[in-house]
C-alpha cells in the first residue's frame, strides 16, 4: 500500500461495558480493514512491565489508521460514525493533526454535522482544494 497522507487515532471508550471495549474495537478494526487503507493497527503502549515476557504492550482500545486520500479519510469517519451509532453506546475520540473530535451516541444529524465540519478541516473535498 501507499504511504498514508492522513493518519488518524481512534480511541474507543464505553463506560457501560469497559470490559467489552477491546472486543468492540476488534470488530471496528475488521470493518475498517475493508476500506483501502495503508494500515489499521493498535498503537504501542510502551515497554511491558518488569517481570513479563512481552517486549511491548499495545493499546487494544485504540487504533491507528492511515488513509492515502481525503475521500478515504472521509470514508473512515463515516464508517466510525455509523459503527458507533449501531453500537448505541460508548464514544470515540478521533484525533488528526493534534485536533480531536469526540463522537458519542448523540443524534445522527448532530453527529453527521460535527463529522462534516471536522472532515472539511482535515480532508477537503477535491473541489475545495486549490490547484497545485
Amino acid at each position: 500500500m501507499s504511504d498514508p497522507r492522513y493518519e488518524a487515532v481512534l480511541t474507543f471508550t464505553d463506560e457501560a461495558d469497559p470490559y467489552g471495549a477491546e472486543d468492540a474495537v476488534s470488530l471496528l478494526a475488521e470493518e475498517l480493514s475493508l476500506l483501502e487503507l495503508s494500515f489499521v493497527r493498535h498503537p504501542s503502549g510502551g515497554p511491558a512491565t518488569g517481570g513479563t515476557r512481552a517486549g511491548e504492550t499495545v493499546v487494544l482500545t485504540t487504533l491507528l489508521v492511515g488513509a492515502t486520500s481525503a475521500p478515504t479519510l472521509r470514508a473512515v469517519l463515516a464508517l466510525v460514525q455509523d459503527w458507533l451509532a449501531r453500537r448505541n453506546s460508548g464514544s470515540i475520540d478521533v484525533t488528526i493533526g493534534g485536533e480531536e473530535l469526540h463522537l458519542t451516541s448523540v443524534s445522527r444529524a448532530d453527529q453527521r454535522r460535527a463529522v462534516e465540519l471536522f472532515a472539511d478541516r482535515h480532508a477537503p473535498r477535491e473541489a475545495d482544494t486549490p490547484d497545485a
